[in-house]
């Protein structure tokens, strides 16, 4: 048994008190005369005895309710396992759970102010020769050496509060890591963390027998968060001075239903749209916001809410790049029909491509990718146009003229076999209304519509993935359509040239061409996430002549230069560390702003859903843990550690029990004892 408060001992000396009384009890006495005095000896003389025991009874128990009140006070406790921080080699680590959720509101301050300041008064009270590893969830590399009492101090003093949520597994795993590089016989890790369900993963944790952990949750005073959870725009082509369409999804992780909340849209600073949602308790909705923008390039753009106290996740970052026309690159030796639909159009950039001399970083930059019948394609350079639309870009393959079973490695890939030419007329008889390529296109189809006539179309056998668009009166697919990756591909199975077909001439040649172009206008990543997103690609970027690369934020209070390498026609960036704050970030090459980017928090921790104190021990130890103890931050106000460990036994109630009991033993025998 330990005592947590020691100097209330002091107070048995209180114990002379009931002592002296009794020793000294001078009572006056009153003379009464009796004219016969043998009977009143006999009586005093058969009292005596019960008087004197009826005495000492009372002083025992006078002295018992002071001794037991006296050690209730000095809190005796008897911890359940003895936790070896002092020992010399051990190590004794500290982790605090610095991840946004943790800003949240305490009953004092923040939980993350409360676990810096119990972590301070730990060491504060634990041996001077201890050595102390700080873990966080920034793995910052100065907190990863075995430091003594006042530098652990220094650090908690210091300590970044900005980390990106993390997996409780990976921390113990670095910690043992560290551990075991230090030489350390033995650790023991305090754990200041919320708990959220998000990130309380110890499934892939390797427990190791020689770490014993104390774990400290701290509770929200909160538990209510209603955030912008992630925004996206409803077409891929954002065009200038033109109605856009933004989309929104807000979340209420809240008991309550909100009414009414209202939700800001900013362009560049400058308000562009606002509107008010209605939020059901624990629902979410999404909303359609309306803009304009007057013109092209990137626009630095805010989506935000109000709401407190948790307010990380209130706003929403993006870059909207709005490009003044959209690329069509065509593969082959001569301009076929397709090039009437792009070349004197402002909104797109026509360019015929010769097969044998291809530029990689213009079929990387396009938005529209057309075969045409006159191109007779390698393997390399077929695999480049799939890895393309792999990117976002959209695909349009027509067959070759001159060698109609020709780019057979492109059909294979899209999951297509050429079969034989078949030189029958016929027409298209069906059209997949039902697809969203045509949903928003066709909103009428007359009853006798005048749809494509074929004269000879290449048969085209399915494995069952490409979706057929057209359909020909015989059942053979005209065109397929295929989702690559971000983007999309199509196949017509007839040529544009008159001879093969009429579809250049119908009506549905040019809006679908627009449409193809339109998919494919592949738009750069709209934001990034702070912690999560550490390699950025860019398919667009100059690689000639010499690049220095700096990334810093629109203060310039943090810069970072990146490393960076080139593959494939792409340049890869690598983000070595977290970024400080959510906003937006400038990328420049050689002192020159190349583009914009936006970065979040992320949204792991929004969820307001915590794990509790009974739920935590047995993930622990269903790990193979070795848990010392959980203790609950009720019990301790001051934020005192040793205190709260103290807390978890109830000896001090036995002896406030023994004490009361004491008591009420002395007022029934004087009570009622005559």
């Amino acid at each position: 048994m330990r005592l947590l408060y020691p100097n209330m001992l002091w107070g048995l000396f209180a114990l002379l008190i009931p002592i002296l009384i009794h020793l000294f009890n001078f009572r006056r006495h009153k003379l009464v005369y009796f004219s016969n005095t043998t009977v009143l000896r006999n009586i005093q003389q058969e009292n005596a005895k019960t008087r004197k025991l009826k005495y000492w009874i009372t002083l025992l128990l006078r002295c018992l309710f002071i001794a037991a009140l006296v050690l209730a006070f000095a809190f005796p406790y008897h911890p359940e396992k003895q936790i070896t921080t002092d020992a010399a080699d051990n190590l004794v680590g500290i982790y605090i759970d610095n991840s946004m959720s943790m800003k949240g509101q305490s009953a004092r301050t923040t939980m993350l102010e409360d676990a810096r300041q119990s972590a301070r008064d730990l060491v504060h009270k634990l041996s001077p020769s201890s050595r102390y590893l700080l873990m966080t969830n920034s793995f910052e590399i100065q907190n990863e050496y075995p430091m003594n009492q006042e530098e652990m101090l220094d650090q908690l003093d210091c300590m970044n509060p900005d980390g990106a949520p993390i997996a409780m597994g990976e921390v113990l795993d670095r910690f043992e890591m560290l551990r075991k590089q230090h030489g350390f016989a033995s650790s023991t890790l305090f754990v200041y963390s919320d708990f959220q369900t998000n990130t309380f993963d110890l499934s892939a944790a390797q427990a190791d027998t020689s770490m014993q952990v104390v774990v400290v949750p701290m509770l929200p005073e909160f538990k209510s968060n209603i955030y912008i959870d992630s925004v996206w725009l409803a077409s891929p082509i954002v065009q200038a001075s033109l109605t856009n369409d933004l989309m929104v999804r807000v979340v209420n992780q809240g008991d309550k239903e909100v009414k009414g909340l209202p939700v800001n849209f900013t362009m560049n600073g400058t308000m562009a749209a606002s509107t008010t949602v209605d939020l059901e308790k624990n629902g979410e909705t999404e909303i359609e916001m309306q803009f304009v923008v007057d013109g092209d390039g990137e626009q630095r753009c805010t989506v935000s809410l109000m709401d407190h106290p948790i307010t990380f996740d209130d706003a929403y970052d993006f870059v909207m790049s709005v490009k003044p026309s959209l690329s069509v690159v065509e593969l082959g030796t001569e301009a076929s029909n397709c090039a009437l639909v792009f070349e004197d159009d402002e909104q797109f950039r026509y360019t015929l491509m010769e097969p044998s001399r291809f530029d990689l970083g213009a079929i990387a930059q396009g938005q529209l990718l057309i075969v045409g019948e006159t191109a007779t394609l390698n393997e390399t350079l077929q695999q480049s146009l799939l890895d393309a639309v792999a990117e976002g870009a959209s695909l349009m393959v027509f067959p070759s003229v001159n060698d109609p079973k020709g780019n057979a490695y492109l059909y294979e890939r899209l999951g297509l076999r050429l079969m034989e030419i078949d030189t029958n007329t016929t027409s298209v008889e069906d059209l997949a209304l039902q697809h969203s390529f045509f949903s928003d296109m066709i909103l009428d189809l007359p009853q006798h519509p005048d749809l494509p006539n074929v004269k000879q179309h290449i048969r085209l056998k399915s494995n069952g993935v490409p979706t057929p668009l057209l359909t020909l009166k015989n059942g053979d697919p005209l065109l397929f359509s295929e989702q690559v990756g971000k983007g999309q591909a199509f196949v017509m199975a007839t040529t544009l040239d008159a001879k093969w077909s009429d579809v250049a001439d119908n009506a549905l040649f040019v809006p679908m061409l627009v449409k193809m172009a339109f998919l494919g206008g592949k738009m750069d990543r709209v934001s990034y996430t702070i912690g999560t997103d550490k390699m950025l690609v860019l398919s667009d970027m100059n690689l000639e002549g010499d690049r220095q690369l700096l990334f810093a934020n629109e203060d310039r209070s943090f810069e970072l230069m990146p490393a960076s390498e080139v593959r494939n026609g792409k340049v890869y960036l690598y983000l070595s560390d977290n970024l400080p704050s959510a906003g937006f970030y400038d990328l420049l090459v050689n002192d020159t702003l190349n583009r914009t980017t936006a970065w979040n928090e992320s949204r792991v921790e929004s969820k307001m859903d915590f794990a509790s104190c009974d739920e935590i021990e047995p993930v622990f130890k269903k790990a193979g843990f070795d848990v010392a103890a959980v203790l609950d931050t009720t019990d301790f106000a001051t934020a005192d550690l040793v205190e709260a460990m103290a807390h978890q036994s109830s000896l001090w109630k036995v002896f406030a029990l023994i004490a009361l009991l004491a008591l009420l033993g002395e007022i029934a025998v004087l009570r009622f004892w005559k």
